[in-house]
């Protein structure tokens, strides 16, 4: 029997690797590193549980400078640990990686705001005739605290670990591998060590100390250390000197990754072709695009440089995988479709999105796709018109793609605003304006966002949905951008004024739609 996480934890898990990727890249970018997805998704939170492909391990990032692959391990408390499944080789925590491939150790932890605490955590349950209904919203903020730690791969293969029991069915009933450490527990200096313990001592004169029994010490006294930097642990962590890109990475390099017997060093190898724009390397990569025995990730990442670096025609390329009969290649040929992001694969996308026919999971990542393609006007329209499908999880996702477009989309979103022709193209193109305002600057927004509904609010030709829209945004930013036209429509000046101050007040956060259907 398969034993998979439940959806909330799996999402969880998801949404902290990603935040931990993305300070990972964010501090690889500080030391010179032009650091890019590797393992497709790392930086997103989108998952498709359904249909993604299991049991393979690809590190998450990559330097297109250097070819440095890292595995991102975030964790919300100081730990070293790994899951490892002592009979699924391809589970092993090591898998497909080489011994000079890094792992990086972000800390995530939970924000704390006792004044948002109300607000931000909730549960309701309703029962009407006979239906149920349980309303959860869970908004948590990640926090990436201290110092990331990095180690090679190769600094772990040569320490013994400590092997937990399995984890629980929910958990995938893996092993956990752990490596005793001790983390810095506050920014300071070292203070003294002793076989037992380190101690840190703050600038503000508070001091801490952490246990490091039967463990190496990697500082020694005077050191500066910063909060959760590893300072024992036997196995070697990287230091400040090793960590900085060396850059140098040449058309011979990638060349020699193409045909090393590691599938992520093979998929990598491919990935930086294209990203790098390698010409000379098409001799080298198509045969890996059209080897039927090559791993399907490989060959679909080959495909993608074809299209993208040589010119080749997307049609005619993945016409085949996005044929196959197995769904979790559909959908990764989709995803790559989306990597080429050419005017050819928009088109593709488009067509996929609006093709009713079409399984959920492959409608769902097209929108994904088109929402990062959204400089293209074909990827924005076809985003809006998902708005009359006749799914409202194709509706959602379209949503929150538009949300991913972000201010390039502005404009198309006003312009669906107006039309009267199409109350659903209204509405979506009014939630996901709201989203944009809420996420922004309010200088930005009064700049770009403001303007723009005021005027479809002022003329005789509004619609309520651009009222209701008026509403949602704070009334500090709307009353100068609709400047006199307050005082001169008092039907427009009492709705917006009931609004906003709705949106003032308490109960305000915990409002939903749901409504029990009549007669159920």
């Amino acid at each position: 029997m398969l034993s998979l996480k439940t959806d909330s934890s799996f999402f969880r898990k998801i949404a902290i690797g990603a935040i931990g990727s993305r300070e990972v890249k964010r501090d690889m970018s500080r030391r010179q590193h032009v650091i890019a997805e590797l393992e497709r998704g790392s930086l997103e939170a989108k998952i498709w549980t359904d249909v993604k492909r299991k049991r393979v391990r690809i590190p998450d990032l990559v330097c297109t400078r250097c070819g440095q692959r890292i595995e991102v391990r975030a964790k919300t408390k100081p730990t070293i640990s790994m899951s490892h499944s002592p009979t699924v080789p391809e589970r092993h925590w090591n898998h497909g990686m080489i011994g000079a491939d890094w792992i990086a150790f972000p800390i995530c932890q939970e924000e704390k705001n006792s004044e948002n605490q109300d607000a931000s955590r909730w549960t309701r349950g309703i029962v009407s005739d006979n239906l149920s209904y349980w309303h959860e919203k869970e908004w948590v903020r990640w926090i990436p605290v201290g110092a990331i730690s990095y180690f090679t791969v190769s600094a772990f293969r040569d320490t013994d670990a400590k092997v937990m029991k399995p984890k629980g069915s929910e958990e995938g009933s893996e092993t956990t591998l752990i490596w005793r450490s001790c983390f810095a527990p506050i920014t300071g200096s070292v203070e003294s060590i002793s076989d037992s313990f380190i101690t840190i001592k703050a600038e503000n004169g508070e001091a801490k100390r952490a246990g490091c029994r039967d463990m190496k010490t990697h500082v020694r006294v005077r050191d500066s250390v910063t909060l959760n930097q590893v300072i024992a642990c036997n196995a070697t962590p990287l230091t400040n000197v090793q960590l900085p890109c060396a850059g140098g990475l040449s058309v011979q390099t990638v060349a020699a990754m193409l045909v090393a017997k590691q599938l992520p060093v093979r998929f990598a190898g491919v990935k930086l072709a294209r990203l790098n724009g390698m010409q000379e390397l098409a001799a080298n990569i198509r045969p890996l695009a059209n080897d039927s025995d090559e791993d399907i990730y490989v060959r679909l990442e080959g495909m993608a440089y074809l299209c993208a670096v040589q010119g080749g025609d997307v049609h005619a390329l993945f016409a085949a995988p996005l044929a196959a009969l197995n769904k979790p290649d559909q959908l990764e040929a989709v995803i790559a479709i989306g990597e080429v992001g050419n005017a050819a694969a928009v088109d593709i996308l488009a067509k996929i999105l609006g093709d009713q026919n079409k399984d959920y999971f492959l409608r769902s990542a097209a929108a994904y796709c088109l929402g990062r393609l959204g400089s293209f006007p074909v990827a924005r329209n076809a985003l809006i018109r998902a708005f009359e499908a006749q799914s409202y999880r194709i509706r959602e996702d379209a949503l929150a793609a538009l949300a991913d477009t972000g201010f390039p989309a502005l404009a198309d979103l006003l312009g669906g605003l107006a039309r009267k022709d199409s109350a659903d193209i209204q509405a979506g193109c009014a939630e996901v304006v709201r989203w944009l305002a809420h996420r922004s600057p309010t200088d930005r927004l009064v700049e770009s966002i403001a303007p723009g509904v005021a005027h479809a609010i002022s003329n005789g030709d509004r619609t309520p949905l651009a009222v209701w829209l008026g509403g949602q945004l704070p009334a500090e930013v709307m009353r100068p951008a609709l400047g006199r036209v307050l005082e001169t429509d008092a039907r427009l000046a009492y709705t917006l004024s009931v609004a906003w101050a709705f949106a003032a007040s308490w109960v305000a956060p915990l409002h939903d739609s749901f409504v029990p259907p009549a007669n159920t």
